[in-house]
């Protein structure tokens, strides 16, 4: 009966403690949010950081992962329904922050700048262990598509004018056909030039997603280039004259977008 007694003291006194830790966890993460509501540097930081990942959706993950760490280390020692408040914590702080990047990135005019943005910074919360428990496989698809819709975007934004470019009907007439399907090259050409340029130093710090993106945009871009030369032989002597062969253009790729 003694041990029992010292054993039930002993637990009442670490769920008091459990409480108190948690209770101070929420109410760090109040203050948390409110000073990074009220940071000046989410619109100086978009053209100086190349739309990569902010330095607050590191410094908010890194609280994530610790919430994280101290779940599971509650848990495991001493369960209770604490953890679940964790638990909550965890789901609504990943909720907030999602919802603040997209507040903070219509500071950016720039559509094509504050969807890369959006990519790199949803892409670095998706790929950090921070979702546990029953919400871990919904959570995390939720957090995927996040990112895949943002990359979506990207390419609408960035891109598609670009495609547009060689996938418009032909005229009749075979001179007006290859008049406007040479005019139709110039117009890619251009708008290629004008886009890789303006965004070729832009950053995207993970090699994963950097890859990806690249790859992504040759997909898109350089196929439709490809299969517009394909349907018009006849322009094929002619893009290669001006060193405008669709392998010309994918060798571009390797020094697109930076770490």
């Amino acid at each position: 009966p003694e041990a029992k007694s010292v054993f039930n003291e002993i637990g009442r006194s670490l769920g008091t403690e459990r409480n108190k830790l948690c209770e101070a966890i929420s109410t760090t993460m109040e203050q948390v949010r409110a000073l990074m509501e009220d940071d000046d540097s989410w619109a100086i930081e978009f053209p100086q950081g190349g739309g990569g990942v902010h330095r607050n959706t590191r410094l908010m993950v890194g609280y994530i992962v610790s919430i994280t760490d101290t779940l599971v280390s509650t848990r495991d020692f001493a369960p209770s329904h604490n953890t679940g408040n964790l638990h909550g914590l965890i789901d609504d702080t990943i909720k907030y922050l999602n919802d603040l990047l997209q507040r903070k990135s219509e500071l950016c005019l720039d559509l094509s700048l504050r969807y890369l943005f959006l990519l790199n910074n949803s892409y670095f919360i998706a790929t950090r262990d921070i979702v546990h428990g029953d919400s871990e496989h919904h959570q995390g698809l939720e957090l995927t598509l996040e990112y895949k819709n943002h990359m979506d975007s990207y390419l609408d934004v960035s891109w598609a004018h670009v495609i547009s470019s060689v996938s418009k009907p032909n005229p009749s007439g075979p001179l007006r056909r290859w008049l406007t399907n040479t005019s139709s090259l110039a117009k890619f050409e251009s708008a290629f030039h004008k886009t890789y340029h303006a965004q070729k130093f832009w950053k995207v710090p993970d090699p994963r997603l950097r890859d990806a993106l690249r790859r992504a945009i040759i997909e898109r871009v350089i196929s439709s280039y490809n299969d517009h030369l394909k349907k018009h032989p006849e322009l094929a002597e002619h893009a290669s004259r001006g060193n405008s062969t669709p392998w010309s253009w994918k060798r571009c790729w390797d020094s697109y977008l930076m770490a």
